[in-house]
């Protein structure tokens, strides 16, 4: 018996830790139970519920703000909101601007405080508000990264518990594209997916994650790189998304909580020496073309949230700004709408009318007094998030005889 007890004692001082060890690296895979309903994929259309091309002549504030929502009233006022995690970074607004149809988030070398915490370098960034948080989606940018060793571009969405990174570069390594999910509970779980590709910052490219209820996946220029399920198996392995026979399964602890809406952030830090990336020691100037360019942010979702409408449901076409005015006569004015989905538009007119004013979606035109038979306004919508090509829409407008 005291031979037996010996023994006992033994093996739990021998394999007891690594027994916890080996459990402990097994919670960071697999998570608690759940029911699967199994079943085919969700193969339904995709719908547009948000969109930002860039077109205009200044940030829309009606979308984005240029700090992170961490205060109590929405506003900047806490020392979380123009700093993050380990960069050296603090977010300005003279950073980011809008120009040329793009959105552009810059970086600067030069000292910065924010709330007491000094940081050598000030970057740009974006962070949308209102109506833009998303429980599940696909979530779409075009843009082209900057190259520099320490620069840190993200376009990623948070909140709640939840996090996830559309991508992360190293500007040491613009060939290497970072994709990861975060659950921010009492414990954090992560996964991240490496995906080595050409270098990245000499042109732009195409980003997306699609995010649903059994899985995440990234893809670059269209082609799926990178996955991740909700459910695995004991091992923690990635069980497949689809044709799954119903019941009980282990999930992933990192897999994204459904509950959690995210809001979507692009921005252009600088790491800390050492840390997420191979940030500068010393300050120096950055080149000019070290900033992070935005051609145009898309969100789409299979069926839309209550708090969201399919922006392309709506049928295109040119009618009165009042709808009760009478046609123009010769040397009046009057104001159409191009009614549907908002995009950048280009006016043209027949020749008996003159353009007075554009604004978006929106043109004034007065007639001419050598208009004669009816006359057209046409809009050219080019960029289109919802229709490729061009798609022309025309209105007759009658002259008074």
């Amino acid at each position: 018996m005291v031979l037996l007890r010996v023994l006992l004692l033994l093996s739990i001082t021998l394999f007891g830790p690594l027994d916890l060890q080996a459990q402990s690296k097994r919670a960071k895979r697999v998570g608690p139970s759940a029911y699967s309903a199994g079943g085919p994929c969700d193969t339904s259309a995709w719908k547009l519920v948000f969109h930002d091309e860039f077109d205009g002549p200044a940030l829309d504030r009606s979308k984005w703000v240029t700090y992170f929502t961490f205060s109590d009233d929405g506003s900047d006022r806490c020392p979380g909101c123009r700093i993050m995690g380990t960069s050296n970074t603090v977010f300005r607004d003279d950073l980011v601007t809008v120009r040329d149809g793009m959105l552009v988030l810059g970086v600067e070398a030069r000292p910065e405080e924010w709330y007491g915490q000094r940081k050598e370098h000030a970057g740009g960034m974006v962070h949308s508000i209102g109506n833009a948080h998303f429980s599940h989606g696909r979530f779409e940018v075009r843009c082209r990264i900057p190259k520099g060793a320490g620069l840190w571009p993200a376009f990623w969405g948070f909140g709640g518990e939840t996090e996830i990174d559309v991508f992360e570069f190293c500007g040491e390594r613009p060939k290497w594209m970072k994709g990861s999910v975060h659950r921010w509970g009492k414990t954090k779980y992560s996964n991240t997916g490496k995906h080595r590709s050409v270098d990245l910052s000499a042109d732009f490219h195409d980003y997306a994650v699609e995010w649903d209820g059994d899985a995440v996946r990234w893809y670059l220029d269209g082609r799926l790189v990178h996955s991740r399920a909700r459910f695995v198996d004991r091992r923690g392995r990635p069980l497949p998304a689809c044709d799954r026979a119903p019941g009980e399964l282990a999930t992933a602890p990192y897999f994204p909580r459904a509950t959690d809406g995210i809001n979507l952030i692009l921005d252009l830090a600088v790491s800390e020496p050492k840390g997420y990336c191979n940030g500068p020691k010393m300050p120096v100037a950055w080149p000019a073309d070290a900033v992070f360019e935005v051609d145009h942010v898309r969100v789409y979702q299979r069926q839309p949230e209550p708090h969201l409408r399919d922006l392309c449901g709506e049928v295109r076409a040119i009618a009165p700004a009042d709808p009760n005015a009478v046609p123009p006569q010769t040397g009046s004015s009057q104001r159409f709408v191009l009614s549907g989905p908002p995009a950048k538009v280009e006016w043209t007119t027949s020749t008996g009318l003159e353009l007075i004013a554009t604004e978006g979606n929106t043109v004034e035109v007065r007639m001419r007094p050598n208009a004669r038979g009816p006359q057209w306004i046409e809009a050219s919508v080019s960029g289109d998030p919802c229709n490729s090509g061009i798609l022309n829409v025309r209105t007759a407008v009658a002259i008074a005889r």
